[in-house]
């Protein structure tokens, strides 16, 4: 990664809040001109990130002038001591970053807006977007190509919705918002009932006697909103459902992976953040700060507390306390989810022992059968 112009090692330390070390002569005149995709493929010019603790041993196999490392690295070469190596990245990463194409303020003549939206100053609007009757969108929001929008949706200030967002009517979007290509807001809920007791009713009461006629699924309308709060980021193909009554809300500064699914009623707190190809289902709760891992499923009016931890790949059917951290399926208290994992690595050797028992247990009361018989 090339940088804007060369730059002094503390002038890189200056943009990413680090400190420089290192012998004075080796700093002396030290320019660089850029940074290293990865350690080991670095060059003499390059500045290489070393925070892998199996990076740092390999240190001798590392060509480039400087490093970016943690106060654990022990090394003499001229070097970027950060105490938060991802905040570094993301400062770094900020300050060389190209400006991405953005549709000029203003309506782009293939667009289609309602006459009676209402833009805000510097709105852009990008080709075959779409703005339905009754929105109001806030100033230097950013609208790419091939977006639609439904009617009464507001959306506010300095707002980017990517290319081929969907957002369905009386949709209400903060400030500061990011949605990702292809995000869709506002779909109805999965709701649905029948006029007759159905089969699945019967079984889960417990009833076998199953009947073999059709009972049609009756739609429920989902009359609700989605209300995305500010600095919310919403990952590409994300969906979040409108509520059947009430909203569907996402808490400031909350962030959403791509592929994720949110059901109708759900809350999601503040600064949470949700990891792709999960699924919360119906009327769920997650409170502030929770992380949820990739490929989580959550089962329906399930709460999730303030600062709970969900691994990946966990099956949530219960609730799950503030600040526990829990993995597997169904998931668990994650010191109770190993030591199922140990007990079950033993359970072979365990069967062994219990056969053996058994037999011995066999043999003693076939000897004491023999001398009763031989008392009689």
């Amino acid at each position: 990664m090339k940088l804007p112009a060369k730059m002094t090692l503390q002038q890189i330390a200056h943009v990413i809040g680090g400190r420089v070390e290192g012998p004075a002569e080796l700093l002396k005149d030290l320019t660089l001109s850029s940074v290293a995709v990865s350690p080991l493929q670095a060059t003499e010019d390059d500045l290489a990130l070393v925070f892998d603790e199996k990076l740092v041993s390999q240190l001798g196999d590392c060509k480039a002038k400087a490093l970016v490392v943690t106060p654990k690295a022990k090394t003499e070469r001229p070097r970027i001591v950060v105490e938060r190596p991802m905040l570094a990245v993301q400062k770094m990463l900020s300050a060389v970053a190209p400006k991405r194409h953005c549709p000029p303020p203003g309506v782009h003549p293939s667009a289609v807006v309602d006459a009676t939206a209402q833009l805000g100053e510097g709105v852009a609007i990008g080709p075959l977007v779409v703005i339905g009757p009754g929105c109001k969108i806030g100033a230097k929001t950013v609208i790419h190509p091939g977006t639609i929008i439904g009617a009464k949706v507001e959306i506010g200030e300095n707002c980017s919705i990517g290319a081929g967002c969907l957002i369905a009517d009386v949709i209400k979007i903060g400030n500061r918002v990011i949605l990702q290509q292809g995000a869709v807001l506002g779909s109805d809920g999965f709701g649905y009932t029948t006029e007759r007791e159905s089969n699945l009713e019967r079984r889960l009461r417990g009833d076998r006697d199953l009947k073999d006629e059709s009972n049609p699924h009756l739609k429920i309308p989902h009359i609700g909103t989605v209300i995305i709060e500010d600095d919310v980021e919403i990952g590409s193909c994300t969906t979040i459902d409108r509520s059947t009554m009430g909203a569907t809300t996402i808490g400031r500064g909350s962030k959403i992976d791509n592929l994720v699914m949110i059901a109708h009623n759900c809350r999601i707190g503040e600064e949470v953040l949700i990891i792709g190809t999960t699924a919360v289902g119906g009327s769920c709760t997650i409170e502030d700060r929770a992380i949820v891992s990739g490929g989580v499923i959550i089962l329906d009016h399930i709460r999730i507390g303030k600062d709970a931890i969900l691994e990946g790949m966990a099956g949530v059917i219960r609730n799950v306390p503030a600040g526990e951290v829990q993995v597997g399926i169904p998931a668990v208290e994650r010191r109770e989810f190993i030591e199922q994992l140990v007990r079950l690595k033993k359970l072979k050797s365990t069967y062994a022992d219990v056969k053996k028992l058994n037999e011995r247990v066999d043999k003693l009361e076939a000897l004491l059968s023999e001398k009763t018989l031989e008392k009689v």
